[in-house]
């Protein structure tokens, strides 16, 4: 079956560490089709940059039309903090 939730991300500092979840929204567009959205509330937006910042893995729980369950984890990698720092310093982070 396809996709039937996506919980938000969490953010870890190594693929066996426990995530912390970045502050936002993840909603359903249309079949097999999220969004996920940061909140912009100061105290939120603070902790979501400094974790994206410190961490370099990402985990997004995935649910599965089935009901099974599924984690996405994904390395930030060089290329990926390197895109990250440009994108801070484009927006005065």
């Amino acid at each position: 079956g396809g996709i039937n939730d996506v919980r938000g991300v969490l953010v870890k500092q190594n693929e066996q560490a426990r995530g912390a979840p970045l502050a936002g929204l993840a909603v359903k567009v249309t079949t097999g089709y999220f969004l996920i959205g940061l909140s912009a509330v100061d105290i939120d937006l603070q902790r979501n940059i400094q974790l994206l910042k410190e961490r370099d893995w990402f985990d997004i729980p995935i649910v599965y039309t089935s009901g099974k369950r599924a984690i996405l984890a994904v390395e930030k990698g060089t290329p990926g903090a390197r895109a990250f720092e440009e994108a801070f310093r484009a927006w005065g982070q």
